[in-house]
C-alpha cells in the first residue's frame, strides 16, 4: 500500500498530457482551416463586388486584388497566401447586366508540422471558392 502512494497523481498527469495535447492541436488546426474557409469565400465575394463597382475596366482588376488582399489580411493570412482570378461573362467586363466570376484560392499551413515531415506528409490544405457578381443594369461609366 505504501509503495503505490502518489502513483495515481502521476498516472492522471500522464493521461492528461496524452489526451489534452492532441485535443488542443486538433482544435487549433480546425480553427485555422475554418478561418481559411471564411477568408476564401469572403475574398471571392469582395473581389467580385469591388470589380463590378469600379468606374472603368482599367482599375477594376486592381480594386478586386486589393479587396481580396484586405480580406486575407483581416483573417490572419498574408495577402500573397491567397489568389483571386477574375473572368468576365460573354457580354464583356462591366457591361450593364453582365457578370464577373471571381475564383479565389488560399493555402492553409497546418500548424506545428516539423520540417523533416514536409516531404512525407501534406502540410497545407488548399481551399477554393467562387462568386458570380452581376454588373448593375443601370450603371454609368466606361465598360
Amino acid at each position: 500500500m505504501r509503495a503505490e502512494r502518489g502513483s495515481m497523481t502521476v498516472e492522471v498527469a500522464f493521461l492528461l498530457v496524452l489526451l489534452v495535447v492532441p485535443l488542443f492541436y486538433l482544435v487549433g488546426t480546425v480553427g485555422r482551416i475554418q478561418a481559411g474557409a471564411y477568408a476564401v469565400t469572403a475574398a471571392a465575394r469582395e473581389a467580385g463586388r469591388a470589380f463590378v463597382t469600379a468606374e472603368d475596366a482599367a482599375e477594376a482588376s486592381a480594386r478586386a486584388q486589393v479587396a481580396a488582399g484586405l480580406v486575407y489580411r483581416a483573417h490572419g493570412f498574408e495577402p500573397r497566401a491567397g489568389t483571386v482570378q477574375l473572368s468576365c461573362g460573354q457580354s464583356g467586363c462591366l457591361t450593364p447586366g453582365g457578370s464577373v466570376r471571381a475564383d479565389s484560392q488560399v493555402s492553409v499551413e497546418l500548424p506545428l508540422v516539423p520540417d523533416f515531415m514536409r516531404d512525407r506528409l501534406p502540410t497545407t490544405v488548399t481551399l477554393t471558392a467562387s462568386h458570380l457578381e452581376t454588373v448593375d443594369e443601370f450603371r454609368a461609366g466606361t465598360p
